[in-house]
């Protein structure tokens, strides 16, 4: 009886060992991973939401890191519609990684397409204006508002001149030559601007494609005769 009785413990034990070590297999970080893909593939975005949540409590096994996760949490937080928090989570991920780092580069695509779908591109410029690093303004600087440029320095000529105005991004510029203040319906500039003696306040302002608008620069031009 005695034997019996140590035999069924032991069973039990076993049995609990194996149930412990499957529901532990059950919640390690890639399980969790994915079982979030597949219901995020069948469109319950929540519950792959809520899945990630639970890899991110579980502790790191190698298979995903903090970063990876919540990138994913930010993917299906945004397909769900919860733009606001998805671009939230994204700005968490660029703030814990590091330039070079692909979760790094993946945090600021999801950034560019969630304010894309918004059509938030003054927001969008504004987190890209804010970056410290060179290179991500020169990946997304068709998104940036960048001020034209005269070539030439306001002041006194002699002669005709054709004054070129410079600009940088995908956008128009629009300029006046009597001091109004440009506007899209002002002239539009494309190869130089002639200027003939006389005395001229030249203001021009770049609209890049996404119809955000840079300030205004203003210039005085007196152009003498030969």
């Amino acid at each position: 009886l005695k034997a019996s009785i140590l035999l069924l413990l032991f069973a039990v034990a076993l049995a609990a060992a194996f149930f412990g070590y499957r529901r532990k297999l059950s919640n390690t970080r890639a399980v969790l991973a994915e079982k979030s893909a597949a219901a995020a593939q069948e469109g319950s975005y929540a519950e792959a939401s809520r899945l990630i949540d639970r890899a991110l409590q579980s502790p790191e096994d190698g298979s995903f890191t903090d970063e990876q996760l919540y990138l994913k949490k930010a993917e299906y937080t945004q397909q769900a519609g919860d733009n606001d928090q998805a671009l939230s989570i994204a700005m968490r991920v660029v703030k814990n990684t590091r330039e070079g780092q692909p979760e790094f580069d993946e945090a600021w695509e999801r950034i560019v397409s969630i304010c894309s779908e918004e059509g938030e591109y003054g927001k969008l410029a504004t987190l890209l204006e804010g970056s410290e690093l060179e290179s991500v303004k020169s990946k997304y600087y068709n998104y940036l508002v960048y001020d034209p440029v005269f070539r030439d320095p306001p002041g006194t000529y002699k002669g005709e001149m054709n004054l070129i105005i410079e600009s940088q991004g995908v956008g128009t510029v629009f300029y006046t030559i009597d001091g109004e203040e440009p506007t899209d319906r002002s002239n539009l500039y494309t190869d130089g601007i002639r200027l003939r003696p006389g005395i001229y306040t030249v203001k021009a302002l770049f609209i890049n494609r996404y119809g955000l608008k840079s300030s205004i620069i203003t210039g005085t031009y007196q152009i003498l005769d030969d």
